[in-house]
């Protein structure tokens, strides 16, 4: 029996998002979705938490969009003059980061750590509990990865990049031979193209890889579920085909895939 772990990302990064998160909860297969503890919304988010017991809710770590979390003068390479994250797509934009020494610069590890760290305090403020894993958003920067597993030391929640890893995980992103551990951060692209977006067709993404996913004791399938508001697209371009990644996880097709093949759901929680 295939064991399948399903994760929609940015839980609280707009109220949208999160009313879009819960109808995949609550009417879908969505187990697991982190929480951007920096966002405004965060604590509309919260309030859904304690009446869905069956979902791990961790924590999204988010250093690129919305109002950190520390004080600004203490990460200043991290925010713009207004204590706002520098977007992703400001950075990659920027000569620096097209050399090794540039990026590592802009991403100190000390105001990094620092950040994060305050988002998973922020997280137990809230909600008086400990985050059921730990995830990454948008960057792949060594020293990115380097604090969320320093918190993860620390804290014994486990980082979602390792227990997958642990575990032999089979994904989607397997066979786009991506791999945030060793990708060229300096031929990343962001732009925003509404057209693909809207055209996106996750249900078929899903069913063309059916196969591959039972293949496997463990599996995943993700996404960034959610409705979508002016506040959303003003604050990232990955917003049009969050509608898409809810439709496959509220999807009869999936649902009946997930029935004919004995697949369990599961969260992190039955990991660790």
């Amino acid at each position: 029996m295939t064991k399948l772990l399903v994760q929609g990302d940015d839980y609280g990064f707009t109220k949208a998002v999160t009313l879009g998160i819960v109808e995949g909860i609550d009417n879908g297969i969505l187990r697991n979705t982190g929480l951007f503890a920096n966002m405004p919304s965060a604590e509309f988010a919260v309030s859904f938490m304690k009446d869905r017991p069956q979902v791990c809710f961790g924590i999204d770590f988010n250093i690129v969009s919305g109002p950190s979390v520390s004080d600004p003068k203490d990460i200043p390479h991290l925010v713009d003059e207004n204590g706002e994250f520098i977007r992703s797509g400001v950075r990659v934009k920027d000569p620096m980061f097209r050399t090794e020494e540039g990026r590592r610069a802009m991403f100190p590890f000390e105001e990094t750590y620092r950040e994060i760290r305050a988002q998973y305090d922020r997280f137990v403020e809230l909600t008086g509990k400990k985050p059921g894993y730990l995830h990454g958003h948008s960057l792949s920067h060594e020293h990115y990865m380097e604090a969320i597993r320093r918190v993860s030391e620390e804290t014994g929640v486990p980082y979602s990049a390792d227990i997958k890893k642990k575990y032999g995980f089979r994904s989607q992103f397997d066979l786009m031979h991506f791999d945030m551990e060793k990708m060229d951060p300096s031929k990343m692209k962001k732009e925003f193209d509404p057209l693909p977006q809207f055209k996106k067709n996750t249900i078929q993404q899903v069913m063309d890889i059916a196969e591959y996913l039972l293949g496997g004791e463990y599996a995943e399938i993700g996404g960034h579920p959610g409705y979508v508001d002016g506040e959303l697209m003003d604050l990232t371009t990955l917003s049009i085909e969050r509608p898409r990644d809810l439709q496959m996880m509220t999807s009869d097709v999936i649902k009946q895939w997930i029935r004919d093949n004995n697949i369990e759901l599961i969260t992190y929680y039955d990991l660790y």
